[in-house]
């Protein structure tokens, strides 16, 4: 009888010692799991920055269309469609969570930045093509350029700025979305394992 009590209590011991063992564990993967999770968030806002450049580079650029003879109206709405660039994009990476806080509110907040994300092709696309029809006007129309040492150059160049412009954008905006997914997927993870 004793020896059916000794080898009991031998087993609670070793169920005792392997729990806390699992919690160990428990808690190991989930600070690999928030490392991780972090750092992806950290190339996510790295990325994120990118339109902050590029529009803070295209209002800089304005000053060699002026020197071109762009009308007024071309550079203005320029400037006026990189200014709301750029307050987008800095309304937009405002909902970047911070993963120190409840994984519910961070994981709230990345859906509306991964939503404002998708959706801002809606409205730049639309102003990207009145700003190339206003370039185009200007071009050819306004200053009625005809001498083809001076537009075949003009032509290329920014037929070559918007081609990668647009295709470094894309890439850009991708890689966001394809990272705020797998973010949300490791939030979840961790979110179940609480």
């Amino acid at each position: 009888m004793e020896t059916n009590d000794n080898t009991l209590r031998e087993m609670q011991q070793q169920m005792q010692q392997l729990r806390e063992m699992l919690n160990d564990q428990k808690i190991i993967n989930e600070n690999l799991l928030r490392n991780a999770c972090s750092r992806r968030l950290d190339r996510i806002r790295f990325k994120s920055r990118i339109p902050y450049i590029a529009g803070v580079a295209a209002i800089l650029s304005l000053g060699s269309f002026y020197s071109l003879g762009m009308s007024t109206a071309f550079l203005i709405y320029s400037f006026v469609i990189m200014l709301v660039c750029i307050v987008a994009t800095a309304i937009t990476n405002s909902h970047l969570p911070r993963l120190d806080r409840d994984l519910v509110s961070a994981g709230e907040e990345l859906v509306k930045f991964r939503k404002m994300h998708a959706e801002w092709l809606k409205i730049g696309i639309p102003m990207l093509l009145v700003w190339i029809g206003l370039l185009v006007w200007d071009f050819f129309f306004r200053q009625g350029l005809s001498d083809k040492e001076v537009v075949i150059p003009m032509v290329c160049g920014v037929g070559v700025g918007l081609a990668l412009g647009l295709f470094i954008g894309l890439k850009v905006r991708r890689d966001i979305l394809d990272g705020t997914d797998e973010l949300l997927a490791q939030i979840r993870d961790l979110r179940e394992g609480e």
